[in-house]
This record gives structure tokens, C-alpha cells and sequence, in this order.
């Protein structure tokens, strides 16, 4: 292959931008705010850090579900955009918010009725277990504002409207990080809350995210929003087509997300310092993490619109840009994240042990940033051409069969 083939040219860049650049900023700005607000939590100990890990962990199990489910829908959504057909485009968008608010209900249904045997699978602490029981007996009200914002705004971003989604990002963070100084520590006459401030903050922040997006939807989203009445308006051909995607892609998000959560489950049986080093990991990695995000609209856009346009060479081209592209970019942020490593542990008021816990596996992740960004791309790029079963084996299936079994060896058959 000749090398020039890997490099685009000033218009493919340009596309790229504009369809990325605004998604980066936004996921960029909620990281750093989030980091934040982990730093806040921080402040009240690795015990505080382990209640709201624990339960963020689930959340973080039905933030990927609710991806998966409504992916699906998201792979035709683009299609039937760069083909012009907007009423099948309805359609994805109605199927996307009925299952938005199935997978809503049922996570509420989970996290009301199992919320302390969950959360006793990662502690035995009993401060930790209470915390984090105050924290999800208010977070599990965010989740249906959450999962319909999504189901707007991922249909925006698959017909290429980005940069508003931005600005009401914006404002969603900026209302949580000020309740968060306001309800944390109490501040303006409020009562210092800790956890339950902060969980009061994000579902105040969830509330409003929601709001600005319905008055996005009216304002610019003609072309798929759908009345109410016409809500379970779906052609059965259509309804099959999109759960046949739909279900191997929320397979493997589950059980991607499933796998995760095994590996802090893992982290958590060396005891607090550990759970805590494992949630600053991820919440410090995510400042790099945040293209995954972008690179996924961008392979929508640049690939599926493509590819719903039946111009099957551009897409190829395309897809190989954005790979060689990604892994360079990934590279460079990959020595960004590296060289933050040794000193950003020390805003968290944790102890030493924790810190170092923390900067060893920051740069673990560090380092493989560009192999993380070559798999992204891998796989937004099969599953915009509708192969899910190779995208099922590399993603979920590789790590069931290796991850998820040595890291649960490790942690249950040894002392390491």
C-alpha cells in the first residue's frame, strides 16, 4: 500500500474537523469538569471515592447498554440520511426513544430494588456500602433524562448537526460542577451534603441537558422528530432490520461494560486504596479518552454516510485516513497523558499509596493509547458496514475470553 493513501487531503481534513473538532471540545470540557468533580469527591476520602465509583460503575453499565441499543438504530439513522430518505429516518428516531426509555425503566427497576447486594459485591466497608447507597438512591432519577438526551442527541450528530450539542453540554456541565461547590460543601447558606450533593447536582444537570435538547429538537430537528401520537409508528420490516443490529451491538456492549466492571470488582478485593487509585486511573485517562467519542461520529459521518450513498471506494479510502490519522494524533496524546501522570495525582487529597497506584496505571494506559485508538476505529468502522459479529469477537468476546478470566484469576487465586 502506498503510504500517500493513508493521508487525506485538505478537504478530508477539513470534514473531519468540522465534524469531530465540536464533539472533542464538548467531551473535552465534560471530562475536565468531571475530573473535577471527582477531585470534590475526593476531598471527603477514598471512602467517599468508592461509594460514588461503585455506583457510577452501574451507571456506567447502562450509559454502554443505552449505546448499544440505540447504535442499532444509528447505523441506519446515518444511512438513511446520505440517501435523503427521511422518513425511514423517523422511524430510527421512534425506535430510539422507546428504547431509550425501556432501558431507563429497567435500570430504575435494578437500581431501586438491588442496590445494596450490588454495591456489597465491591466493599465491605459499611461507610462505603451506606455512601453509596445515599448516592444511587438519587442518581437512579437522572437516568431517564440521560437516556432520552441521548437518543436526541446521537440522531443530531448522525446527520451532522454537532456544534449546538456542544453548547448545551456546556451549560449542563457548568449547572453540575456549580451545584457540586454549592451542595458539596455548602456553600450560600446551603448544608454541606457531600455524596448526596453531588448526586443532587447531577440529576439537577441531567434535568436540564434534557430541556436544552427538546428545544433542540424543535428548533432544528424537522427532519426526524416525530409526534408523540405517531410514536410506535414503525414498519415491522423496519423494526426487525434494526434489532437484528441492534441486538448484537447491546450484546456487546453489556457485556463489554459487564467486563469492566469485573475488572474494578477485582481491583476493589485489594481494599480501598485500590478502588480509589482505580477510579482517579479513569477519571484522569478519560482527558485522552475523550476522541473515542469523536471518532465514532467521524467514522459515522465519513464512512456510513458514505456508505449509504453507495460509494463504497470513498468509504474504504476514507476509513483507512481515519485510522492512520487517529493512531498518530493518539500517539502524541498518549506522551500528553504520560507526562501528566507523575504530578495530577496530587490534587486529590488521598493517601501516598493511592497516588502511586494511580500514576503506575495511568501510564499503562498512557502508553497504549494509540492501540486503544487503532480498535476504536476498527470497530466503528465494521459495525458502520453492519458487521457486528466481527466487531462482537474483537470487542466483548476477546475480553471474556482473556481479560475478564486472568484478571478474576489474579485477583481471587493470588496475592499479587
Amino acid at each position: 500500500m502506498n503510504i500517500r493513501n493513508l493521508f487525506g487531503d485538505k478537504t478530508f481534513y477539513r470534514t473531519l474537523l468540522a465534524v469531530t473538532l465540536p464533539l472533542v471540545v464538548q467531551q473535552l470540557i465534560t471530562t475536565s469538569v468531571q475530573l473535577v468533580d471527582n477531585i470534590m469527591v475526593g476531598t471527603l476520602g477514598e471512602s467517599a471515592i468508592g461509594s460514588v465509583a461503585v455506583v457510577n460503575q452501574f451507571y456506567f453499565v447502562v450509559i454502554l447498554v443505552t449505546f448499544g441499543v440505540l447504535s442499532g438504530a444509528g447505523i441506519y439513522s446515518a444511512q438513511y440520511f446520505g440517501s435523503g430518505d427521511h422518513d425511514k429516518l423517523k422511524e430510527t428516531f421512534r425506535f430510539k426513544l422507546l428504547a431509550a426509555t425501556f432501558v431507563g425503566a429497567l435500570s430504575f427497576v435494578v437500581f431501586t430494588l438491588f442496590a445494596q447486594p450490588l454495591i456489597a459485591l465491591f466493599t465491605d466497608s459499611e461507610e462505603t456500602l451506606q455512601g453509596g447507597l445515599d448516592y444511587i438512591r438519587i442518581i437512579r432519577f437522572a437516568i431517564f433524562p440521560w437516556v432520552l438526551a441521548v437518543a436526541i442527541s446521537n440522531t443530531f450528530r448522525e446527520t451532522g448537526v454537532t456544534k449546538p450539542l456542544l453548547w448545551i453540554s456546556v451549560v449542563a456541565i457548568l449547572t453540575n460542577t456549580g451545584l457540586n461547590f454549592v451542595l458539596i460543601f455548602g456553600l450560600f447558606g446551603f448544608p454541606a451534603m457531600g455524596i448526596i450533593g453531588a448526586a443532587i447536582a447531577t440529576l439537577i444537570a441531567r434535568i436540564v441537558e434534557f430541556a436544552l435538547s427538546v428545544v433542540l429538537l424543535v428548533r432544528r430537528g424537522h427532519i426526524f422528530s416525530t409526534r408523540l401520537s405517531r410514536l410506535f409508528s414503525i414498519s415491522p420490516a423496519m423494526l426487525k432490520g434494526i434489532m437484528l443490529m441492534a441486538l448484537p451491538l447491546t450484546l456487546n456492549e453489556g457485556l463489554w461494560s459487564l467486563g469492566q466492571t469485573v475488572f474494578l470488582q477485582s481491583y476493589s478485593t485489594r481494599g480501598e486504596n485500590a478502588l480509589a487509585a482505580m477510579t482517579m486511573t479513569n477519571a484522569i485517562s478519560q482527558i485522552v479518552f475523550v476522541t473515542f467519542g469523536a471518532l465514532a461520529t467521524g467514522v459515522a459521518v465519513m464512512v456510513g454516510n458514505t456508505l449509504g450513498r453507495n460509494a463504497l471506494d470513498e468509504a474504504r479510502e476514507n476509513a483507512r485516513k481515519l485510522m492512520a490519522t487517529s493512531v498518530m494524533f493518539a500517539a502524541a496524546m498518549g506522551l500528553v497523558l504520560f507526562v501528566l501522570s507523575f504530578f495530577v495525582v496530587d490534587l486529590y487529597d488521598v493517601a501516598d499509596a493511592t497516588k502511586r497506584m494511580a500514576g503506575f496505571n495511568i501510564r499503562v494506559n498512557a502508553m497504549f493509547i494509540p492501540v486503544y485508538t487503532f480498535n476504536v476505529v476498527l470497530y466503528f468502522t465494521l459495525r458502520s458496514g453492519g458487521d457486528m459479529r466481527s466487531t462482537l469477537m474483537m470487542d466483548s468476546g476477546y475480553m471474556w475470553a482473556v481479560a475478564v478470566p486472568t484478571a478474576f484469576a489474579l485477583a481471587h487465586l493470588t496475592a499479587l
